[in-house]
């Protein structure tokens, strides 16, 4: 398992790709998405993937950036309930106006596999697990997003 890659085209082979992606993720997931609703990871099965990552290490990080944050705060309540319960390592951002016209997607766990997906109106894309050389530039591109976007959702609310 740790040589593969492969393409897909489906929404199916899209999702079958995320839970590779995300059972393979030790240390850190980083996601760049439109609004995560196309990912699944709201459902009940990878909400709990997601869970069970977070709860494992103290250290483990997540970081997540979306164009619209929206739909994960409107549509998500396992998402937001997990972002309250692990805010010291759940993290989300969102993309700068200036970034908003990217158009791919991709889950990067470890910098050594990820899913990618060329646009985010189409699941053709491609699964990578371990191949570190291939998923650094991706992580250096999430690193740069991550640096051009802002503060998107607070894991409290706070009422005055």
């Amino acid at each position: 398992m740790d040589k593969l890659q492969g393409p897909f085209d489906s929404l199916s082979g899209y999702q079958q790709a995320i839970d590779c992606v995300l059972s393979s993720a030790s240390q850190e997931l980083c996601i760049f998405d439109r609004d995560l609703e196309k990912t699944g990871l709201g459902n009940r099965d990878r909400a709990g993937q997601l869970s069970a990552f977070l709860a494992r290490d103290r250290d483990r990080m997540l970081r997540i950036i979306l164009h619209d944050i929206e739909q994960v705060m409107r549509y998500s309540p396992r998402l937001m309930a997990l972002l309250k319960r692990y805010s010291h390592n759940f993290l989300i951002r969102q993309s700068s106006e200036s970034l908003r016209s990217l158009s791919d997607c991709f889950i990067l766990a470890d910098s050594r596999s990820g899913v990618i997906r060329f646009h985010e109106d189409h699941f053709r894309g491609k699964l990578l697990l371990g191949q570190p050389e291939e998923v650094h530039a991706w992580h250096q591109r999430f690193e740069d997003l991550w640096t051009e976007s802002v503060p998107g959702i607070a894991p409290t609310h706070l009422g005055l």
